[in-house]
């Protein structure tokens, strides 16, 4: 069941007058109904929809939020909230209430993994002994980008599609531009160590590199325009 047939049937609801079903992380029902009850709501549906696919939340709203155009805002809807509460205002983002820290924790675990085994996996691939200072320095802390956007690609990975799907373009299109930034992100690591230790005349291994990292990250980039200029559903 789609999400536009979940809205047909939350519009059969008598309390509910508009409606719109957003899905990420959790697959969450946004209702004008008055003072109607999200739980209620929710148990009306069971009647009509497999399990499966019930709303793991149903918040009731006093308004949805439109576009100038006006559309459904699925940027500016409430942050999620547990089920029976009522949400509260702002808008979403990569970083909601109270995952900020957890953003930031997660990025500096996993850069810091990848520091960790940045010479298990390529021996010698950032030995900086033979390169004089300022140089030596400034090729650290390119490493040191590298690492943090690895460990930020994995918790986009593992947190950021909820944000995407918010701003309400189809599922596949979400699905792609989520997968497109995290490989944006996490592919500098890997790339930049392949090619620091691929000899610029082993041409296997230097279209190897281009067509697994280059071309791919031009596509990705070329996913996130077709996101970000794409129509809401």
């Amino acid at each position: 069941m789609t999400e536009d047939e979940l809205e047909q049937r939350l519009r059969g609801h008598p309390a509910v007058t508009e409606c719109v079903v957003v899905e990420g992380e959790q697959l969450i029902a946004y209702v004008v109904a008055g003072e109607a009850d999200g739980a209620r709501i929710k148990e009306f549906l069971t009647e009509f929809v497999p399990r499966r696919r019930l709303p793991e939340v149903v918040a009731v709203v006093p308004e949805l939020p439109r576009t100038p155009e006006g559309e459904i805002d699925i940027a500016a809807l409430p942050l999620p909230v547990a089920e029976g509460e009522r949400p509260a205002g702002g808008k979403a983002g990569f970083v909601t209430a109270g995952s900020g820290p957890l953003m930031v924790g997660g990025t500096l675990l996993f850069g810091f993994l990848a520091f960790g085994t940045t010479n298990v996996f390529w021996p010698y691939s950032t030995d900086l002994s033979g390169v004089p200072l300022p140089w030596a320095a400034l090729f650290f802390g390119l490493y040191l980008f590298e690492w943090a956007s690895f460990g930020l690609g994995v918790m986009v990975l593992l947190r950021g599609r909820s944000a995407l799907a918010r701003l309400g373009r189809s599922a596949p299109l979400t699905t792609a531009a989520w997968l497109a930034l995290v490989w944006l992100l996490v592919a500098w690591w890997p790339q930049d160590n392949f090619y620091r230790l691929a000899a610029k005349t082993d041409w296997p291994q230097q279209a190897a590199l281009v067509y697994g990292f280059n071309v791919t990250l031009m596509i990705a980039a070329a996913i996130l325009v077709a996101f970000v200029s794409g129509r809401r559903r």
